[in-house]
């Protein structure tokens, strides 16, 4: 089912965004979104774009040109993401982005990557002896690099007051203080 929702631009004008996701077994398999200038357009192109998803094969069939996340893996979208970076990475994060290619979940399709595979790649990462510290440095590209492909969702826990990132325990799991 499509969603519309009223955005405000800049210059005070209203614009509608028309959203649509398509859900197969509790998980998005397709997520796409427009804008309009009028609302009626937006309710029209969710309609006219849920009936041709609706048919068989239609996302299996999709052009190529069209996000395909079924077929991105985590290593895929790293280096997509160091191609496509705005501005020069630097040497710590080019290194930890280098190293996170080198792990198990490098290989996994970034549709099938979860917060239990996110929580266990931070385990692996602590038994190579590097602190909760280091760990978290590599868990911000793995939930960037494939935020826009996987279908991950972060964990639902709290996060304690005046930090920003989360801070894994030595045994990784819960959060550190300092």
């Amino acid at each position: 089912m499509g969603t519309i929702i009223k955005r405000k631009r800049k210059d005070g004008t209203a614009s509608w965004l028309a959203q649509i996701a398509v859900r197969r077994a509790g998980k998005t398999v397709w997520r796409e979104n427009r804008t309009f200038e009028l609302r009626s357009t937006a309710a029209a192109w969710i309609e006219k774009r849920e009936k041709d998803l609706a048919k068989p094969g239609a996302l299996e069939n999709l052009p190529i040109g069209e996000t395909r996340r079924r077929e991105v893996t985590l290593s895929d979208a790293i280096d997509k993401y160091v191609e496509d970076s705005a501005k020069a990475i630097g040497r710590t994060k080019a290194q930890v982005l280098k190293s996170i290619k080198e792990f198990d979940i490098a290989n996994k399709l970034c549709a099938q990557i979860d917060s239990a595979d996110i929580v266990a790649f931070a385990k692996e990462k602590l038994n190579t002896g590097v602190s909760p510290q280091t760990v978290s440095n590599y868990l911000g590209p793995v939930a960037y690099s494939c935020r826009p492909q996987c279908s991950f969702r972060p964990l639902g826990v709290r996060r304690p007051m005046g930090f920003c990132l989360p801070m894994l325990n030595a045994d990784g799991a819960g959060y550190r203080s300092r």
